[in-house]
């Protein structure tokens, strides 16, 4: 289609022509070529080999995918202006071709610098009525859809863990999507992980990407390296209040919700997540895909943490990944009781590319 587009407007020479079909042909092997290679494990992540094979294909799905959308609106353009105003119709088949091509690339090459000056730091403070008094000031970092893989190594996780630490955060939230690919590919990338420390702990859950990289061996692999694991559980947090007695937060966790597609035991369930003995009256549960909101709504969460959406990730993706999202990014109140958090990302997945939406590790500071 992006040749098909290219074609048509830039009105090359048959030579021309001839260069932008093989540079589409290769492409296309490119990107079959890559994944397919990584995912059948004979790709060794940090060797360079590697990573000009895994940079190359998923620039190249960016690019591509930034001038179909582009294009894509001049059709739509040309289609308006066709009826009314043959001047206009020529202007977008010939100029703008070309003005299009160079905003496609420039806008590929300009997210790629924005990725690497991120994450940033992103500080939120969210009032929870229910939250006790000894918790006032509690603060939570939350790191999401890092995609430790094919072009995110150990170099990106130190750096994140170090941004991390440098926060001192009470808890440390990993709300899925930490990894793509295999134990046996991973294994020394995410050793910065180990890492971590706060006082009342590292949590994770799943999110989609763990369900294609076995994530029955990477929640085991993660505990091993002291990162506790929830799996539809909660655990209780307690501080001392000022009159002496033990003040209460209930923090919970459950799969993500297309966990279920890879194992009915892995399905979501808030409900049971929420459930506890002991009386609680403030509940935090971390979801990877905003989804969830709904049923912890009911089971009586008063604040979810989410991510997977990457907020679209670049421009003008955003723009339509926004369409399928009703919490895309940030916070949102659901309703008088329950509250929602979006991260859109610590790193990046696909196309190495950030246009207008920086990757986050959220520092969230809970007050009464």
């Amino acid at each position: 289609s992006n040749y098909y587009f290219l074609k048509k407007r830039l009105k090359l020479p048959a030579r021309g022509n001839h260069i932008l079909l093989a540079i589409h042909m290769a492409s296309a092997f490119i990107m079959i070529y890559g994944p397919l290679y990584y995912r059948m494990g004979q790709a060794k992540v940090g060797n360079l080999g590697t990573l000009i094979l895994q940079f190359s294909q998923y620039y190249m799905m960016g690019w591509i995918g930034v001038s179909l959308i582009l294009f894509g609106i001049a059709e739509f353009l040309q289609y308006i202006f066709k009826t009314f105003d043959p001047s206009k119709r020529i202007f977008l088949s010939e100029g703008a071709a070309k003005g299009l091509l160079a905003t496609a690339s420039l806008a590929s090459f300009g997210g790629f610098i924005q990725l690497e000056s991120g994450p940033k730091i992103e500080r939120v403070t969210i009032t929870l009525p229910t939250l006790p008094k000894s918790f006032d000031g509690f603060t939570i970092a939350q790191i999401s859809d890092v995609h430790i893989g094919p072009i995110l190594n150990k170099e990106f996780a130190q750096k994140i863990v170090n941004q991390t630490m440098a926060l001192k955060a009470d808890l440390i939230a990993l709300t899925g999507d930490l990894v793509d690919g295999s134990i046996e590919q991973l294994r020394e990338h995410v050793l910065p992980f180990q890492q971590l420390k706060a006082e009342y702990g590292i949590y994770f859950i799943t999110g989609n990407h763990e369900y294609y990289s076995g994530a029955d061996e990477w929640m085991a692999h993660l505990e091993e390296m002291g990162i506790h694991v929830f799996r539809n559980t909660n655990k209780i947090l307690e501080k001392t209040g000022a009159d002496g007695k033990i003040e209460k937060l209930l923090l919970a966790g459950v799969f993500d919700v297309q966990g279920e597609r890879f194992s009915p035991l892995h399905k979501s369930d808030p409900v049971k997540a929420a459930y506890s003995y002991e009386s609680v009256d403030c509940k935090i549960l971390l979801a990877h895909n905003p989804r969830s909101i709904d049923e912890a709504t009911m089971a009586g969460f008063h604040l979810q943490l989410s991510g997977h959406t990457h907020a679209g990730q670049f421009y003008p993706f955003t723009w339509i990944a926004r369409l399928a999202h009703t919490y895309f990014e940030g916070w949102y109140r659901v309703n008088e009781k329950t509250q929602i958090y979006v991260n859109r990302g610590t790193g990046f997945w696909g196309p190495p590319n950030r246009l207008g939406k920086t990757g986050e590790i959220t520092l969230i500071t809970l007050k009464c």
